[in-house]
């Protein structure tokens, strides 16, 4: 697994701007714990800013995952308030991709990393949740207002000699629906079977899906309400 160049560049520049933190209650040593943003901190929180946080996580965002599949995805971004994210991914050709989890669901995004950082600057309140590649991000919030991460898009603009186009779709990149086929959907139906109904956190009673005070911190109150919508049975550890 390696880490695309432009990726790099970017991080250098948003890390340059002051656009970082740490999860005041995730392990204040662990990398894991630190976040990039795509906005300055007084603007991050605003209603309609884009969900998008840089940090590392080993594998997939899935429950137990074998340790093949963490081997050969490595997410490197939150971008839905329901833990969806931004990962790469190696086949079994050696070929790196980047991938979309939205709410566990995997699809592939690209395999070209500008156009991933125009996708994610376009200004999607939740890319990690966007199901319509056609639509504009203020389509997608119903005309509610929205915050442009308008420095982050000059960034990607003059960096790499690029546009920010309007829409994801624009940029060629297709969102299959939940039961079409996808190449990292098959990959994991091979890896990871899916499990008895009884195995899968927030189905049963005897086996909720628990948030923790750190899971908590990363989700927000909107998270947290999206796995209830999801899951009929979430717990909160105080």
């Amino acid at each position: 697994m390696t880490l695309p160049e432009p990726f790099t560049q970017t991080f250098d520049w948003l890390e340059a701007q002051g656009w970082g933190g740490i999860f005041t209650r995730l392990d204040q040593e662990a990398f894991s714990s630190r976040y990039l943003s795509i906005y300055p901190p007084d603007v991050r929180d605003e209603y309609g800013a884009s969900f998008v946080l840089f940090r590392f996580e080993a594998g997939p965002p899935l429950h137990d995952p074998p340790p093949q599949a963490i081997a050969r995805i490595t997410t490197i971004a939150k971008i839905a308030g329901d833990g969806g994210t931004l990962s790469f991914w190696l086949d079994d050709d050696g070929k790196q991709w980047i991938t979309v989890f939205n709410h566990g669901i995997p699809h592939v995004l690209t395999d070209d990393p500008i156009v991933a950082l125009q996708f994610l600057a376009i200004g999607y309140s939740e890319p990690g949740a966007l199901t319509d590649p056609n639509v504009t991000p203020l389509e997608a919030q119903y005309g509610d207002p929205i915050t442009v991460p308008k420095a982050f898009q000059d960034f990607i603009s003059a960096t790499f000699g690029v546009s920010i186009p309007a829409r994801a779709s624009d940029l060629g990149i297709v969102i299959p629906p939940e039961s079409a086929p996808d190449p990292l959907r098959a990959w994991l139906d091979e890896v990871m079977p899916e499990p008895e109904i009884g195995a899968i956190p927030g189905m049963t009673a005897e086996n909720p899906y628990i948030v923790t005070p750190e899971l908590r911190e990363i989700l927000g109150d909107a998270g947290v309400a999206a796995l209830r919508r999801v899951y009929e049975f979430v717990i909160e550890e105080e």
